[in-house]
């Protein structure tokens, strides 16, 4: 798997291609190797059941999700965990309601009819029947130690995923990735083999999500003290292929210093033409995106080197 190439950049489509089409669906996933994209990002969560599916939240999201009678569902505390896959089946995650906070966002994102929540081994029955050269597979693991009953717990929900990964033949195009370290402590633990990508974010407070990076953090799972501008070498430390910034959080020098340490730097979620630029001049590897093909056109138009 290559991760980098000098005087390139690596386009990741996120959750697919999220500005384009519902997110985190096999149609999503397919319109990318369409368009030659060969790189996503995506997200992993554990049934009732126990099977690895792919979806961002802890919690069905009224946003995006219908029931089996069409309507947009109301509850938002219907846990992924609390489900069956059979039961999961029973909602539909094709269309964002235009009217929502959320789906403001993405007023460009088409519809599509009967769009389910994937399991993780379809994605890799999806890619295994078709050839892509420069294959990554971002394979982001979502899992908190702020929150109780979300998740099986870290050993037994790597454990989970990787039945499905090493019955993949994919192990080789495969990075994973989460906010929680404890989860690739146990990636580490179990399989060493793969490469392991190490979240962070440093804003006071986000759309999902607030800093994850301060003395004691639960997400860290350190003991240590350390300086969050020593953040590249305590993942280098840690044994660390990839450090997975959010791309507000970060300057042209620390990327340097992450090149230093031999570390990968792939940005999230960059969605603007000139923050793409400034993202590229400061030299990190991959970006991910929701707009894919928009950084594709610019890479072209600019006459950057991408894959």
């Amino acid at each position: 798997m290559i991760l980098s190439k000098p005087n390139h950049i690596k386009i990741y489509g996120h959750r697919g291609a999220r500005g384009n089409l519902p997110e985190n669906t096999l149609e999503s996933f397919s319109f990318l190797f369409e368009n030659n994209i060969s790189a996503f990002e995506t997200d992993i969560l554990i049934s009732k059941d126990l099977v690895p599916v792919i979806t961002h939240d802890f919690r069905l999201d009224i946003s995006m999700t219908k029931d089996s009678n069409g309507d947009w569902i109301n509850n938002e505390n219907i846990k992924i965990y609390d489900l069956t896959y059979d039961e999961i089946l029973n909602y539909d995650v094709g269309s964002i309601n235009k009217l929502s906070k959320y789906g403001r966002r993405f007023l460009n994102q088409k519809s599509l009819p009967d769009q389910k929540i994937p399991k993780l081994s379809e994605i890799f029955d999806l890619i295994n029947s078709i050839n892509i050269k420069d294959l990554v597979l971002n394979l982001e693991v979502k899992s908190t130690p702020v929150e109780d009953d979300l998740t099986p717990p870290p050993d037994e929900m790597v454990k989970i995923i990787m039945n499905d990964i090493e019955k993949s033949n994919l192990t080789n195009n495969i990075l994973v990735s989460s906010f929680d370290w404890r989860i690739l402590k146990e990636f580490k633990t179990q399989a060493p083999e793969l490469n392991r990508g190490y979240l962070s974010y440093q804003q006071k407070s986000g759309v999902k999500i607030s800093n994850t990076i301060y003395k004691n953090s639960p997400w860290m799972d350190l003991s240590l003290s350390f300086n969050e501008f020593e953040l590249p070498d305590l993942i280098k430390d840690l044994g660390g292929k990839v450090w997975c910034p959010f791309y507000r959080d970060i300057q042209k020098k620390d990327i340097e210093k992450a090149h230093n340490k031999g570390l990968v730097v792939n940005v999230w979620t960059v969605n603007k033409e000139n923050d793409m630029m400034r993202m590229i001049e400061y030299g990190a590897d991959g970006i991910i995106t929701d707009y894919p093909l928009r950084l594709k056109e610019l890479c072209e138009n600019k006459n950057i080197n991408w894959f």
